[in-house]
């Protein structure tokens, strides 16, 4: 959106998963979740030493700074149509239309040209078992931005807005322990309602708190209507 005038221009971008950064480490909440939690550092020391490991990132904070409002700087100028120049704009990531199955991945691998150096990122993330999309919709952003005067979107089915599919259940989480060249991928399965970890060949019963303790790499979540279809079919079978 042009910042002079508020001319906007709009991208769609299919995607099969929404990569999120975790959020920032937030100054002195460190120490204090280091007292609540054993997924962050252990120790004052441990926290200055990898400051970027420190406090709890949660999944709705993750998809709030990837929904929020970004100012481009001055060396990101694009051409407004209305002005007809190079002005300085915002950018805004939202999600136009919701899939049955949302699949979002974490940001654990960071790359740093400057410092010719890779790391993982261990932070403890916290995700729901139930979330609700409905904030991050294209639709709720403009509507929170200008009202109910906006018109639904151009080629959209009827119900591709509609609030009743926003709602989404956990089914699965990936999880990768080790090292940036070297690790091992778990999953954690929901299947009526009870948790499986499936590590390689082996497949056993977890109780929900070990899945909420697990350093969640990517999680998928299905639409909250169909869950729960799968679910009734698979008792009834």
């Amino acid at each position: 959106m042009c910042t002079a005038c508020g001319f906007t221009s709009t991208t769609y971008d299919p995607c099969v998963d929404i990569s999120l950064d975790l959020e920032p480490n937030q100054g002195g909440s460190a120490k204090m979740a280091s007292t609540k939690t054993h997924h962050s550092c252990n120790g004052e020391a441990d926290c200055m030493n990898s400051s970027q490991n420190c406090g709890i990132s949660t999944l709705m904070g993750c998809l709030n700074r990837f929904t929020r409002p970004e100012r481009l700087g001055s060396d990101q100028k694009f051409f407004c149509q209305q002005c007809q120049v190079r002005q300085e704009s915002l950018k805004q990531m939202s999600i136009r239309k919701l899939p049955l199955v949302s699949c979002f991945h974490i940001k654990r691998f960071e790359h740093s040209s400057i410092r010719k150096m890779s790391r993982k990122v261990d932070r403890y993330l916290q995700f729901p078992f139930s979330l609700d999309m409905a904030p991050y919709l294209s639709s709720s952003i403009l509507r929170s931005r200008f009202g109910n005067r906006i018109f639904s979107f151009d080629g959209d089915e009827p119900d591709a807005s509609n609030e009743s599919s926003s709602e989404f259940e956990l089914f699965a989480v990936v999880t990768h322990t080790g090292k940036l060249d070297a690790g091992h991928y778990v999953t954690y399965l929901r299947l009526s309602n009870q948790w499986y970890k499936c590590d390689d060949a082996s497949i056993t019963q977890v109780n929900e708190s070990i899945v909420r303790a697990a350093q969640g790499y990517m999680m998928f979540y299905v639409q909250k209507m169909l869950y729960y279809k799968v679910s009734e079919k698979a008792v009834a079978s």
